[in-house]
């Protein structure tokens, strides 16, 4: 499907489910997937063949089946925009995000992969440019969230080009620092859900805080 022609009156009720632990991504952002379960592969090679829509959802946490967890009732629907079939038969894939959506019911099918019925109604917004709503977002919010995402990184012993980082839109600065940084399932769902980009701008902060405060406490507990 033509990404200029993706609305929501023209999205899908029912769509194939992918249900990916630790993973998020939001509209206009890239997941790149490996795919090698044969169930899996059904899903990718079923969306080919048709509108090349899947959507990613988190398994609850609290699920105690690991074949067919319950998931999370939020997700992320995106569009297949680059695939590649390896020798040993799986499938790379860039998954590009659309909409967020609400799932209503799981389908009974006849496929080796899950089925939902699902809504989109709550996150009418994926469809409007979020550039927009960058103007609440201060300068100064933008450096002082790179400040903290730095400490956050050297805590875990990750890396990144910050002088990429630092020149881009604080749109995609809040969402690939929500996609990457090693949170919880329920921190990640927390911004996933949020309604607007300063919501999820001011929630990364406070889980980043968290995190960097806790780590300070433990640190002065060894000192003392």
């Amino acid at each position: 499907m033509d990404n200029k022609k993706i609305n929501l009156q023209n999205m899908p009720g029912e769509i194939p489910v992918f249900p990916l632990s630790n993973a998020i991504f939001f509209p206009n952002t890239i997941l790149p997937l490996n795919i090698f379960e044969p169930r899996y592969k059904q899903m990718i090679e079923d969306a080919l063949s048709q509108n090349k829509f899947v959507g990613i959802a988190q398994p609850n946490v609290q699920t105690s089946d690991t074949y067919k967890p319950t998931i999370f009732n939020v997700g992320c629907l995106g569009v297949i925009s680059k695939h590649n079939q390896t020798p040993d038969g799986r499938y790379l894939v860039n998954l590009e995000g659309v909409t967020r959506f609400k799932v209503i019911k799981e389908l009974e099918t006849d496929k080796l992969y899950r089925t939902f019925k699902v809504s989109y109604l709550e996150y009418e917004q994926d469809f409007k440019n979020e550039k927009k709503d960058e103007k609440v977002i201060a300068q100064t919010e933008v450096l002082e969230l790179i400040d903290k995402s730095k400490k956050f990184f050297r805590m875990f012993q990750l890396s990144t080009d910050w002088s990429i980082v630092e020149k881009v839109e604080p749109s995609q600065l809040i969402n690939s620092l929500a996609m990457i940084c090693p949170f919880t399932v329920g921190e990640k769902q927390r911004l996933l859900e949020t309604t607007s980009i300063q919501e999820r701008n001011d929630i990364l902060n406070q889980i980043i805080n968290f995190y960097i405060l806790g780590n300070t406490t433990d640190t002065q507990r060894k000192i003392h």
